[in-house]
């Protein structure tokens, strides 16, 4: 159970928004286009999550699988920013049918400041949550931790927005979790240079590629392909089909994946450079530097998403506040990528209730941590979502900030539309 409230916080504002990846840049920018002071807190010295941190250069989520856009708002204005600054590329892969947008990780980087910035959102980088005052049924504060320095931040709302429910967890909120065997595999990203302008990249060649390997090496790959493409800007490669199968929640477990993770990517790499035409050359650019972790915690909201509302694209014409047209994408082996298309291979809606805690009233969750099935999950994690679960939530905590109550979704959702979010 969090305990009370000093008496006299550091700093007060109508919400906090803990972790600065793509749900929580759409909660602090939602919150504050809403009317309220807004506080993003973030433990790297950048924005963007695991966009950046893990070298996911990869938007998935904007489009359903017909391509239409299905996300709009914050997240649609950062996809016109980086498409004004050339650092966008829109690609459909041609084996799972869906639409992803690839990014510049530096001028992603630069556009997220200047749009939290433009928000007026105060920001702290370098800020590590360290626990959470309040109620059984609120939390009243914050404190964050900065190069050994304790601040104490209260706020009248509170988003989650720290992919491993981080903030739930101080305030004694009820989250649930998977044993990790059940959970999603993790992934590390390579970017590779040195690539020919006019290399093939297929899933066929990299077939061969890992064949002709574990033919003559002890260290075996298990993954034979994965999805890759150029980025934008450098023209290198982003590849995602290094696996591990990994408790994220354990530091120890994730420093085994990580070091094994690290030392995979090099086989692959000299797996494609012995054996893929025009990769003789090729180069390892980077890794991660951390590995792209898909599933720890989840927060137990009040509507929990289902396999079912996904598959039937279920539509919520009075409570529903984000759209998701991402298909199941279940990543529940090494090697083992699973696409289930939703119905009509559109999308369906994310009610408002998913995002609200079922114990904490003034307490919301974005991108990873909405509350859903082990099935849904596999569909609404990803970070084009992710923007829209975001602002979603940011404007609720607004809302409540505001008003002094939880708010209705028809609020929610015209507060939404004002914004040019897609509802």
């Amino acid at each position: 159970m969090p305990c009370e409230r000093p008496e006299q916080p550091d700093e007060t504002y109508d919400v906090v928004v803990v972790g600065g990846g793509s749900a929580g840049i759409g909660a602090a920018i939602g919150a504050a286009k809403a009317g309220a002071s807004v506080h993003l807190i973030e433990r790297y010295p950048f924005l963007g999550g695991a966009a950046i941190a893990s070298s996911v250069l990869s938007y998935c989520g904007f489009f359903d699988q017909r391509r239409e856009l299905v996300v709009g708002g914050v997240g649609g204005d950062l996809l016109a920013r980086l498409r004004a600054g050339g650092a966008y590329e829109e690609i459909t892969f041609k084996w799972s049918g869906n639409t992803v947008v690839m990014i510049d990780p530096e001028f992603t980087k630069l556009t997220l400041d200047e749009m939290i910035a433009s928000a007026g959102v105060s920001l702290g980088l370098h800020s590590y949550l360290a626990a959470a005052h309040g109620t059984a049924s609120d939390i009243t504060a914050v404190v964050t931790i900065t190069a050994g320095r304790e601040r104490t931040i209260a706020a009248s709302a509170f988003v989650d927005a720290s992919g491993d429910g981080n903030l739930a967890i101080a305030a004694g909120a009820s989250v649930s979790v998977l044993p990790a065997a059940e959970r999603q595999a993790a992934t590390l990203s390579m970017r590779i240079g040195g690539v020919r302008p006019d290399a093939p990249i297929s899933s066929d060649l990299m077939r061969d590629a890992v064949a002709a390997h574990n033919a003559f090496s002890d260290r075996k790959l298990v993954r034979d392909h994965g999805p890759a493409a150029r980025l934008p800007l450098t023209g290198e490669v982003t590849m995602q089909i290094v696996d591990q199968r990994v408790d994220a929640l354990d530091a120890y477990d994730l420093t085994r994946a990580e070091t094994a993770a690290r030392s995979q990517a090099w086989d692959y790499l000299n797996a494609f450079r012995n054996s893929m035409p025009g990769w003789q050359d090729a180069y390892l650019v980077a890794t991660g530097p951390q590995i792209g972790v898909r599933e720890t915690r989840h927060i137990v909201g009040r509507y929990e998403v289902t396999g079912a509302d996904v598959l039937s694209a279920r539509r919520r014409p009075v409570d529903g506040v984000a759209r998701c047209g991402w298909p199941l994408e279940a990543h529940h082996g090494i090697g083992s990528t699973k696409y289930t298309p939703i119905d009509g291979r559109g999308f369906y809606d994310i009610p408002l209730d998913a995002l609200h805690s079922i114990d904490r009233d003034n307490l919301w969750a974005a991108g990873r941590l909405v509350s859903s099935d082990p099935e849904a999950y596999c569909s609404l994690r990803v970070m084009g979502t992710a923007f829209a679960t975001g602002q979603a939530a940011g404007v609720a905590s607004a809302l409540q900030a505001r008003d002094g109550h939880v708010p209705e979704p028809e609020k929610v959702r015209g507060e939404l539309e004002r914004q040019h979010a897609l509802v």
